[in-house]
């Protein structure tokens, strides 16, 4: 008796149901791989499975990064040492191991967004979005993005982008206040398109990275990258990194600010706004 597995290559998910044959299994595999800098470009390891008859690949990196050939090429944004894990499937079953690797250089980035440094005509750039009620104030003065209001009120503005599904992007972006109370600084990224009168926010919308007082992050003066010292929102902790899934690739990330029973005190000003694309 023979267990057959039908094994999905998208999630690597296997279920086995048993076949009469005569055929006998392999012996378990021994997952074994190696690591080679790519001349030129250490910032991409290729990587090389040693493990005789394997049929499938799968190579865990970077957190949500896999890669699926037998020899593959496996990139990195920044210089450090990672571990790679390497998963191996033949017809004895299946192995992993891990090694750590040491990136010796940055990879190449590039600014996609446009009118970030907040200077004279980048206005142009972005669009005002109604987000319903009363809107905040937004505007491009003095060379920054200014955010206020004296109560109540939501407002964005966005931007379109276009972007490459797989490869790491790197948001950061200046943010400076005396202090506000029940009020909320957010960037979004969403693949729906913003609608004027409407909130942002559902399907294929994920706030990344936000202040927010109830949170406890912009109750007291601040001053640094949002993507640092917001305290609310999926890319928390992530320092401005994310990949994008999936195939579409136009996304439009949003900046929505607006309080609920209090203020922004002075205003919040946001400057030297970048959305960095490894190359």
């Amino acid at each position: 008796m023979k267990n057959i597995c039908f094994v999905a290559i998208a999630a690597i998910i296997s279920s086995c149901s048993p076949e009469s044959s005569s055929k006998q299994l392999g012996p378990l595999p021994t997952a074994s791989f190696t690591v080679t800098p790519m001349e030129g470009k250490p910032y991409k390891m290729i990587v090389k499975s040693t493990t005789n008859g394997g049929f499938l690949w799968r190579w865990n990196y970077r957190d949500t990064k896999v890669a699926v050939r037998e020899t593959d090429t496996l990139s990195f944004a920044k210089q450090g040492e990672y571990p790679i894990q390497f998963t191996v499937f033949t017809d004895g079953g299946y192995a992993t191991t891990s090694q750590n690797v040491t990136v010796t250089a940055d990879a190449p980035v590039a600014d996609i967004l446009k009118g970030g440094d907040m200077e004279a005509g980048s206005g142009q750039y972005w669009t005002l979005l109604n987000t319903g009620g009363t809107q905040t104030s937004i505007q491009v003065t003095n060379g920054v993005m200014q955010f206020g209001n004296t109560g109540d009120s939501n407002g964005a503005i966005y931007q379109k982008l276009k972007v490459i599904p797989g490869r790491e992007y790197t948001f950061s972006g200046d943010v400076k206040g005396t202090g506000a109370t029940n009020t909320w600084f957010e960037v979004y990224f969403g693949t729906k398109a913003p609608a004027q009168g409407s909130d942002y926010s559902g399907t294929g919308v994920t706030k990344y990275i936000a202040l927010n007082t109830w949170s406890g992050c912009g109750l007291v003066p601040f001053d640094g990258n949002l993507a640092e010292i917001g305290c609310d929102g999926d890319g928390k902790g992530k320092g401005g990194t994310m990949v994008f899934a999936g195939s579409d690739t136009t996304v439009y990330m949003v900046i929505k600010a607006g309080s609920a029973g209090g203020n922004m005190g002075t205003g919040i000003t946001l400057d030297n706004v970048k959305f960095m694309e490894e190359q």
